[in-house]
This record gives structure tokens, sequence and C-alpha cells, in this order.
């Protein structure tokens, strides 16, 4: 009996393991972890055929690979998947959107801040584009992620002016806490609204027609300080960030940025394991 030669076997696709969520990160984002560039821009890489994975050209989105074992090039130019931990402080000027990119084309900090080593930083956190002051960032996803986690409940030291004279009543009511509204919620405590609370406040000076305040939260809500002032009737003229836990903002001039010295990477560092 003779053996069938003329069977066919199935084809064989060299990028199934690519289309497998189980295989490991998103490709964009590990990408963009190695300092190519945005995600939204390595996207666009990916998608023109650009990417290659373990030599696989990889031109379609998702995307999945193994940072620990897989070879990345982009136009064949091997991505390095381990750069050196880059920790900076910036000062952010008013006006400036807290984006490495902007698709409005807003002045954003991605247009001011470029690491001398080459390495893709971002913005741990975020100042709203009427706020000035300390913001860090970095290349460290870990980092990040634990200085951001609500478990460890990171401190940040704010200087704010606001219209009109405040009372100790209504700084009590601010210590006390607001009832603020969120997507899903109204704003009042019986319908669902959650309490922003305050870790310290206290009045630093009073001027003729306006209140400055020092103000320390260990939660961050979206705009949480222009909110609860404004609820009391004291809206916010000028707010400035001065530390995030025990780092302090100096050296600096708005839009000005610099390495962080190792000290203060190891109180960023000790502050977590402490918390």
């Amino acid at each position: 009996m003779g053996w069938n030669t003329n069977k066919k076997t199935p084809n064989h696709d060299p990028t199934a393991p690519f289309r497998d969520s189980t295989h490991g990160e998103r490709l964009q984002r590990v990408m963009a972890a190695g300092g190519i560039a945005s995600r939204r821009k390595c996207e666009e890489l990916i998608e023109a055929g650009m990417v290659k994975v373990n030599g696989i050209r990889i031109d379609f989105l998702p995307a999945w690979v193994n940072p620990k074992v897989d070879k990345i090039t982009v136009v064949d130019q091997k991505l390095n998947l381990h750069p050196d931990s880059v920790y900076l402080m910036y000062y952010k000027p008013r006006g400036i959107i807290c984006t490495m990119d902007d698709p409005e084309g807003r002045p954003c900090i991605g247009d001011i801040v470029s690491h001398t080593s080459g390495a893709r930083v971002f913005p741990i956190g975020r100042l709203d584009m009427d706020s000035q002051g300390l913001l860090l960032l970095t290349n460290d996803n870990i980092l990040a992620n634990e200085l951001t986690h609500p478990k460890h409940g990171m401190s940040k030291t704010y200087e704010v002016t606001v219209r009109g004279k405040i009372t100790e009543e209504t700084l009590k009511k601010l210590q006390k806490g607001i009832y603020l509204a969120d997507a899903h919620t109204k704003h009042d405590q019986t319908k669902g609204g959650k309490r922003a609370s305050i870790e310290s406040i206290e009045i630093v000076r009073h001027d003729r027609d306006r209140t400055l305040l020092k103000l320390t939260l260990k939660e961050g809500r979206n705009r949480q300080i222009r909110r609860m002032l404004a609820v009391v009737g004291h809206p916010v003229k000028r707010l400035r960030r001065t530390h995030i836990g025990e780092v302090a903002l100096k050296g600096l001039r708005p839009g000005q940025w610099r390495d962080l010295t190792q000290q203060e990477v190891n109180v960023l560092q000790h502050s977590i394991r402490r918390s």
C-alpha cells in the first residue's frame, strides 16, 4: 500500500504567537516604554509595517510581546527594552498640558523636556493646564505606579491663592471635607456624592481681597482643590504645587527641569516602602 503524498498541511502563521493576549504585553506599550515614541505614534509605526519581532514583521493591532525574550526592531534598529532609569523634576508653568504629545497641537511637556540620555519619560500624575509647580517624570513604570497608587496615600502640598477672605468657619468646613460629584454621582451626600478630604490646610496670609493657603492632599481627584474651593465661594486665582511627599520644588524657574538627586530618589522609594 502506498502513502498519500498529496495530503496538504495547514499553513503555519509565524505571527500567531503575537496575536495571543497571553503572550505578554501590548507591543505599542513596550515600544513606548523603550523610548521610541508615544503609544499613538508607536501604533502608527506598527501599522505602517516598520516593526519586527524576532525578525517577523508585525503590522497589525493588537499584538502582544514578551519583552524579556522577544527581540523588537523598529526600521531594523534594535529597541533597548532595559534603559537606565531616569527621574526628573519639572517646574510646570501655566498653560502647559501634562502629556508628552498633544493631538490638538497645544503646548505640552514633550515640547520642553528631552533628556540627554534619549530615554522617553512620562509624567507621574498630573497638574491641570491652569496650575503650575512641581511635576515628576520618569521612565520607571514600577515607581510611577507605586507613587500614584491610592494605597500609599502620597501627600502633595500646594500654595493656593483664592478670591476673598476665608473665615475660620469656612476653613473648618474645608477640613471636614466637601462632597463632590463625579461622573456617576450628584453633588450631595444623599445622592451618592463622595466626600473630598484635605489632609491639612492653613491660612498663610490675608490680603485685601484674597487669601493665601497652604494645603496638603493625600488623594488626587480631578481638579479637587479648585472644585472644593469653588463650592465654598472662594474660586482659585493661583495654584502651585510645592511638594510631592518630602521632595520639594527647588532650584528651578517655571519651564525648567533637572534630574532628581540620588537623595531625592531615595526619599521617594523609602516613602513607598514605609507606607
